[in-house]
């Protein structure tokens, strides 16, 4: 990225903020600068030996960050500029932070991402300048939105307030806000609890090949069998997305599946005897969604408990303890 086409940039998105009083500042990725390494030095074959050179472009983009934190200490306007960077080292999201020196508080919420531990290799995300946080004010993708919309409703935010349109979702910017202590356990904390509680149940049929109890059949098991008395509370054990709520499916009878994580990952519960979720409602961890049951193809009472990833199933011992 050369000089000039960088300071047309920066002269373009600072009156766009200006503007952004009255209207949002749209920012739409595929239009944003890359930043193609995030490394300060770059290595190139120089004969058969390698040459260090300065990474131009990065120096630019930590130049800004820096002369942005001054800006603010000041009291003065930071220049807000935006970039795209596709993540081609197995970065987590708090080695990427700390290499653009920008706070994960600022990352997070401007690109959606729910937890430490997913996996942004591949993904291409916005890098922002300026520290803050982005809060949505329409849907809620994960947790912590949910959390900051809830937190930030009944409060003045900024004066004025800098709203933007990112990827087509509208959100209000708090210039060098951070998390809070619950927000940030959240982001943090990326276990799985335990369907039913802990002494509620045993396990009557594992994960994998089995004799089907109905059909005699060799079948494939795709979850773990929980046997509890009928009406035990079952909770989410993860954030997510009501993605279905059935009734009376001749397998599964009652069941319910909750989509994690943008949909990388699901939970499915069947066999209930009641649903207390609407689909497409947003559900915290250790919410009660419904009741152990028999309904649809069950031999007695238990809740059919799975894990899918990518839409493959595992077995749930790989993620939770179950005695």
């Amino acid at each position: 990225m050369n000089k000039k086409f960088l300071l047309a940039v920066i002269f373009s998105i600072s009156s766009l903020w200006a503007q952004s009083k009255i209207k949002p500042v749209i920012i739409e990725k595929n239009t944003l600068p890359q930043l193609d390494s995030l490394q300060a030095y770059l290595y190139i074959e120089d004969g058969e030996s390698k040459k260090q050179i300065k990474n131009e472009q990065f120096n630019q983009y930590t130049t800004i960050v820096e002369d942005n934190s001054k800006a603010v200490m000041a009291g003065r306007e930071p220049e807000f500029l935006f970039f795209k960077y596709k993540v081609a080292e197995r970065f987590t999201v708090l080695e990427l932070c700390a290499r653009c020196n920008i706070n994960y508080d600022t990352i997070i919420t401007l690109n959606s991402i729910a937890s430490k531990d997913d996996v942004i290799k591949g993904e291409t995300l916005i890098i922002p300048t300026v520290q803050g946080l982005f809060i949505p004010l329409d849907k809620c993708h994960n947790a912590i939105e949910t959390l900051l919309q809830q937190n930030y409703k009944n409060q003045n935010l900024t004066n004025p307030i800098l709203y933007f349109t990112i990827e087509g979702r509208s959100f209000v910017f708090l210039q060098g806000k951070r998390l809070s202590p619950t927000e940030r356990a959240f982001y943090l904390d990326s276990s799985l609890r335990l369907p039913l509680d802990e002494n509620s149940f045993y396990v009557s049929s594992e994960f994998g090949s089995r004799k089907n109890p109905l059909s005699g059949q060799i079948k494939n098991h795709n979850g773990i069998d929980l046997a509890a008395e009928e009406g035990t509370p079952v909770y989410a054990v993860k954030d997510g997305d009501v993605a279905y709520t059935v009734s009376n499916d001749p397998t599964f009878g009652n069941y319910i599946i909750l989509s994690h994580d943008l949909g990388k990952q699901s939970s499915v519960y069947a066999h209930l005897s009641k649903i207390f979720v609407e689909q497409y409602s947003f559900v915290k961890k250790g919410t009660i969604i419904g009741l152990v049951g028999h309904t649809g193809m069950a031999t007695g009472d238990h809740l059919h408990f799975e894990i899918r990833k990518g839409g493959k199933a595992l077995n749930p011992r790989e993620k939770l303890n179950f005695k």
